[in-house]
């Protein structure tokens, strides 16, 4: 499974750029995968985190992401520093 993952993750990295003229209904579809993702590769896969990150980063980068669009990256990304920093808290009351 892990290598699914990371198969699927690369391979969006590798498209994302290419999307220079996609339309906002493909852009809402790869939001909405990422969506229904983060909180499971949170939870079982925190390796790939930097792989979503980077995918959040290049579409916000494409002048084809709508306002709507960059909110709902917003909300990725604060879902992503929160279960960080979660974890951080979590690990530091075990260390105590």
């Amino acid at each position: 499974m892990d290598q699914i993952v990371m198969l699927a993750l690369t391979l969006l990295e590798q498209v994302v750029p290419q999307l220079g003229g996609a339309n906002a209904a493909l852009i809402t579809k790869i939001i909405e995968g990422l969506v229904a993702l983060i909180p499971i590769l949170i939870k079982e896969y925190k390796a790939v985190i930097p792989f979503i990150q980077n995918v959040i980063a290049l579409l916000r980068n494409n002048n084809q992401v709508t306002a709507d669009q960059l909110v709902q990256l917003d909300a990725l990304e604060l879902q992503i520093d929160a279960a960080f920093d979660a974890a951080a808290t979590a690990a530091q009351t075990e260390d105590q």
